[in-house]
C-alpha cells in the first residue's frame, strides 16, 4: 500500500499565536501512521503568517484528508486549516 503526501495550509487565531508552539502541538495530536515531513511557514498579511506542513499518511486512511482537517482543526490556536494539495508516494 502507498502513502500520500498532503500539503495542509494551517491559519492561527491572530498573528500572537507562536507557530513553533502550534506545529509542537499538532505534530503530538496526530496518529503515529502520520509523519510531517517538512514544515513552512508563508506571509498571509499584516504580520499574519500560515503554517505550511508536508504530512505523510496512509492512502488508504479511513475518512481521507478531511480526518486530518478535523484533528488540526480542533487545535487550540487554528483558526482552520485546508488541504492544498495531495500526491501520491510510491507506485
Amino acid at each position: 500500500m502507498a502513502d500520500v503526501l498532503i500539503v495542509l495550509k494551517v491559519f492561527p487565531d491572530s498573528d500572537e499565536v507562536n507557530l513553533d508552539n502550534l506545529y509542537a502541538d499538532i505534530s503530538s495530536k496526530l496518529p503515529k501512521e502520520y509523519k510531517i515531513i517538512r514544515k513552512e511557514t508563508e506571509p498571509i498579511a499584516f504580520g499574519l503568517n500560515a503554517l505550511i506542513l508536508y504530512v505523510q499518511m496512509p492512502e488508504q486512511t479511513e475518512g481521507g484528508t478531511d480526518n486530518l482537517e478535523e484533528i488540526v482543526n480542533n487545535i487550540q490556536g487554528v483558526s482552520h486549516a485546508e488541504v492544498v494539495g495531495i500526491t501520491r508516494l510510491g507506485f
